[in-house]
């Protein structure tokens, strides 16, 4: 009894060790997916975006060059000018900081939008390795029973030889023993169809054990880390950031400008130049209509974010259900389960000395086989709730 207790504290009280061991496999499938190539190829558009706006503040160039002929009646030959001139509009006001500014929101949602497409990933992955690990661990129960149930048939063939069993005793367990090699095939089968899915998203690392783990995570934290709820704050913002850049729409630009006049006009004083400087303005009737589009849209997102709130957190509360559940079923299971291995053993005994026929034990095997079976289901399912709730709680998965 001791033993077995501390068997189950050694599965429940095992801090992280199944999160530890999936992020380097994890981490190796976001580079064999090029995820952080994609990233950081966008985030170097938005930055090449950015110095291009700065420098246009101050640096807006519109240069021009004219050539004209003109004939004159009281002139016997034509004359030529050349105009060469050039301008520059300089945001003395700032409006291009603005703009910097909703840039820099776009740059941080291209970030959260990642961390949601790699949350999917981690689920995926993780539902993966637990369907590997189940089937694993289901054929080598396979595996166990067909080679104990051959020493059975052994037995019974000396049995039939001796003449103490009637023949069909052997043909029915024969018959069972290829039902259960069948079976055995076919988590084969599966395992080896997964190892190979596997091995696509992480070539070079083991795939994880999933030994054990235990809940350390709370709802608070879950949200905190949530790309979801954060990327509807950042669309909030960029509407705000919107609103101000239309604001200052209306801001005069300064306009620095000179021109170079190359004349051979001999009525005229020759060549000349000019230096100037205003201030250009732009209206748009539209813009009133603009603005309270934005804050609407603002509204809306903000309006949002409680009904998404609720929904991360009813994830939050299936994710632990269903661990407490499996934690529960996986305990009382694996008490049961010693139990049956007991008896199926003795049930071999009385078979063998013909105290049960071979229905009552085989019924025996099949039960034993079900509890066998639901508790490895119980206990993965138990593990991998517990992981998914530590490594989102945790927020590593999104670095």
């Amino acid at each position: 009894m001791r033993a077995r207790s501390f068997f189950l504290a050694a599965v429940f009280l095992t801090i992280a060790s199944a999160d530890n061991s999936i992020v380097p496999f994890y981490k190796e499938a976001l580079k064999t997916l090029s995820y952080q190539d994609t990233y950081e190829l966008q985030e170097k558009s938005r930055a090449l975006n950015i110095e291009a706006t700065k420098k246009r503040r101050y640096i807006n160039l519109d240069a021009g060059i004219m050539y004209g002929a003109t004939n004159a009646k009281l002139l016997k030959h034509h004359f030529n000018n050349t105009d060469i001139g050039i301008t520059d509009t300089i945001d003395i006001f700032g409006k291009s900081v603005e703009k910097i500014h909703l840039i820099q929101l776009q740059m941080k949602e291209d970030r959260l939008l990642m961390q949601v497409q790699k949350e999917k990933l981690f689920l995926s992955l993780l539902s993966m390795i637990t369907a590997y690990r189940v089937s694993e661990e289901k054929l080598q129960l396979y595996q166990k029973l067909y080679q104990t149930q051959q020493t059975l048939l052994n037995a019974v063939r000396s049995a039939v030889k001796a003449g103490s069993m009637p023949m069909i005793e052997l043909t029915r367990l024969e018959n069972i023993m290829a039902l259960i090699e069948a079976q055995k095939n076919q988590e084969e089968q599966i395992v080896t169809m997964m190892k190979a899915q596997l091995k696509l998203y992480g070539p070079r690392h083991a795939i994880p054990q999933l030994s054990s783990s235990r809940l350390h995570s709370d709802l608070q934290r879950f949200l905190a880390n949530s790309p979801q709820l954060k990327l509807n704050d950042n669309k909030a913002r960029q509407f705000s950031q919107k609103i101000k850049q239309i604001g200052k729409s209306w801001m005069p630009d300064a306009i620095v400008g000179a021109n170079q006049v190359y004349n051979n006009d001999p009525t005229d004083n020759g060549n000349n130049y000019t230096l100037s400087m205003g201030l250009s303005m732009h209206f748009d009737g539209g813009m009133s209509h603009d603005m309270e589009k934005q804050k609407v849209d603002a509204l809306r997102i903000n309006s949002q974010k409680k009904s998404m709130e609720i929904e991360r957190t009813a994830q939050y509360i299936a994710w632990k259900t269903q661990y407490q559940a499996a934690k529960r079923s996986f305990a009382s299971l694996s008490r049961t389960l010693k139990n049956t291995n007991v008896t199926l053993k003795n049930m071999k005994t009385a078979f063998l000395k013909h105290y049960i026929d071979l229905n009552t034990y085989l019924q025996t095997i099949k039960e034993g086989l079900a509890i066998h079976e639901a508790e490895i289901d119980a206990k993965y399912k138990m593990i991998k709730n517990a992981v998914i709730l530590n490594m989102l709680s945790q927020g590593a998965i999104y670095e």
